[in-house]
């Protein structure tokens, strides 16, 4: 079957009209009527149709070399992709690629530029992209939602204590309404290729509000009402509305069933980015 990809970006991007401190730097959450720079305009023009190339091949490929050939820092990432398609199939290509967006994102790793697609008239996949040299390549930790361990397994008792996973996470309120002292959080995993689905939801998790992760997520939780991610990133639009994106190590407390906690904050999106990280209290 003949490969092909519908990409706006084969056309030129026209710009638009123009228009308290906390001990760990959070995320910048621009504005969602923030116009384009033309700077990032230039950089989609140059570089959309190398980052669809790349995509492209990455889910042609039929083996993990060949997919390591796309992604960045892959001396890191390929003992990560060994133990994830291990237990996991690559997603199938049946040959059509349709870009449905892309945006310039500013993060404290460089600039990025994020792309969703759809994929066999089925599938909706996000990617980021970031620059390697004279190419830009995949985060593929983000991309396939990689956790350092099976997050139905973790929530059961047979499977690990801890973990650092990637997870959708909502507040649930009560009966009794909001509660002023603690965010009462249940966090599942997103489900690859279907971003409206999260499996297997958690117990309530409780975070301090006055806690350093608990201003974190709050401010995350504004900015997603305002359908705004880490960084200004749009990416979030597919997902559930009313959940964020959070990168976390998580413990099963211990004596307790089924009770767990969020024992560091790692960051408030999937990207694969050294941050600061930060602790529960």
């Amino acid at each position: 079957m003949a490969v092909w990809i519908s990409l706006v970006a084969l056309l030129v991007i026209k710009m638009k009209g123009s228009g308290g401190d906390t001990t760990t730097p959070a995320p910048g959450y621009a504005e969602k009527n923030e116009q384009p720079k033309p700077e990032d305009i230039e950089l989609l023009n140059a570089k959309l149709n190398g980052c669809a190339q790349h995509f492209q091949e990455f889910v042609s490929a039929s083996d993990l070399a060949s997919r390591a050939l796309h992604i960045i820092n892959p001396d890191k990432t390929v003992p990560r992709m060994v133990r994830y398609y291990a237990a996991n199939s690559a997603i199938p290509f049946a040959g059509e690629i349709r870009n449905r967006y892309h945006h310039v994102i500013h993060t404290p790793a460089g600039t990025a530029i994020e792309t969703g697609w759809n994929l066999n008239n089925e599938q909706q996949l996000d990617v980021v992209f970031f620059e390697d040299g004279d190419d830009w390549k995949m985060d593929w930790d983000a991309f396939v939602r990689f956790s350092s361990e099976p997050w139905a397994l973790f929530l059961s008792a047979q499977g690990p204590t801890e973990g650092v996973f990637r997870v959708l996470a909502r507040e649930r309120i009560g009966a009794a309404g909001r509660d002023e002292e603690y965010i009462g959080l249940v966090v599942g995993a997103p489900r690859l290729g279907h971003p409206e689905e999260v499996v297997s939801p958690s117990p309530e998790i409780r975070v301090k509000r006055a806690s350093e992760i608990g201003r974190r997520i709050e401010e995350a939780f504004r900015a997603r009402e305002q359908g705004r991610g880490a960084f200004g990133s749009i990416a979030v639009q597919d997902d559930p509305g009313e959940m964020i994106r959070l990168r976390v190590r998580m413990a099963r407390v211990e004596g307790e069933e089924r009770s767990y906690k969020i024992t560091e904050l790692l960051a408030t999106h999937w990207m694969e980015i050294e941050e600061p990280v930060v602790k529960a209290e």
